[in-house]
Parts: structure tokens; sequence; C-alpha cells
């Protein structure tokens, strides 16, 4: 089995090249929503993280409590350091997990916006990098999240460039509105 990594900075299209694939009925792992319900599911991974940031990490229903937590993580790096040295060892776990659940397929996928920042690209054995102009990012983000274009660059600021995950990867799709991300898609699958 074939695992490749789709990544790519934010408002760039990764989520529509992950969707494409879904539709082309490939596995796809996503990494930020499968984070979201491992913090919410696992009993040691809320214990860990209610220990380190505090009870107030989670609502009264079990939630994250979204507001408080991205407030912590703006606050430092070290920060956002600590949150992921707890949360990155629960989601590779489910990952592979998930891989083993999906191994009658000849290739699955993980849609990670943070796969190199993360060490994900570890466990993958090819990277698709999807990029757009950061005009057209920046609308995309700012349309999509109702935000100010400040927002966004503090956000896009906190990612690693897009050039460096181009470089690294070993395809790119360009998502400019110019070529067609389909036929991109179907010449490398």
């Amino acid at each position: 089995m074939e695992i490749i990594g789709i990544t790519g900075g934010i408002g760039s299209g990764k989520s529509v090249v992950a969707r494409i694939f879904r539709a082309m009925n490939r596995p796809v792992y996503d990494c930020d929503s499968r984070a979201k319900a491992v913090m919410t599911e696992c009993a040691e991974l809320r214990s860990k993280l209610s220990e380190a940031l505090g009870c107030e990490v989670y609502n009264s229903d079990g939630m994250i409590n979204k507001p408080f937590l991205a407030s912590f993580l703006f606050a430092s790096e070290e920060n956002v350091s600590l949150v992921n040295s707890i949360v990155h060892p629960f989601v590779k776990k489910d990952f592979l997990d998930w891989v083993q659940k999906h191994n009658t397929f000849n290739k699955v996928y993980m849609e990670c916006a943070i796969l190199y920042e993360s060490g994900f690209d570890s466990l993958v054995d090819k990277v698709i990098a999807v990029t757009a102009p950061e005009y057209l990012r920046y609308e995309r983000v700012m349309r999509r999240d109702g935000i100010a274009s400040e927002q966004v660059r503090q956000r896009v600021e906190k990612q690693m460039d897009d050039k460096e995950k181009c470089e690294k990867a070993d395809f790119i799709i360009y998502n400019d509105e110019r070529n067609s991300v389909i036929k991109q898609i179907l010449a490398i699958s």
C-alpha cells in the first residue's frame, strides 16, 4: 500500500483535492477533523490536555473549549509546541489504525495542513503539495471564515512557507483557477 500526503497552506485548496480523491473512491484521512474528534473521544488524551492546560480546555459537555484553546495557542509558540507534543502522538496512532482498516486499498491519502511541521511526512511515501497564488488564498479564507485580511495574514505567517512545501513535495497541484485540478490529479494518480 502506498500512503500519500496532501498538504498546502491555508486557502490553497487541499480540502478540494481531498474531496476529489474521495469522489474517486480513494480513502482520505483528514488530520484536522480527526484530531478534533480524538481530542474529544480519547479519555487518555483528554486527561493529558486537562492536566497540561487546565480543566477549562473542555466545556461541561465534554467538547473542546475552542475560544480557550485558540487563545492559548495564539499566545506563544511554546504553547503550540506543548499542545502538539500531547496531541500528535494520539493522531498518529489514530491514523495508523485507520490505515490498517483500509489495507485492501493500494493507495490511501492523508490530508494534513501541517504534514512537515508535525513530522507526519515520515508516515507517507509521497507528498502532494497544493498551492495557489497568495491573493486567491486570502480571498478564499476571508470568504470562507468571514475574517479580515489581517487575520488571514496572521494565520499564513504561522504556517510553513508554500514555496518550501512545494520544494519538499513529490507532486504539486496548482489550484489557481487556470489549471484544471482534476486533470492534475488524474495525471498523478
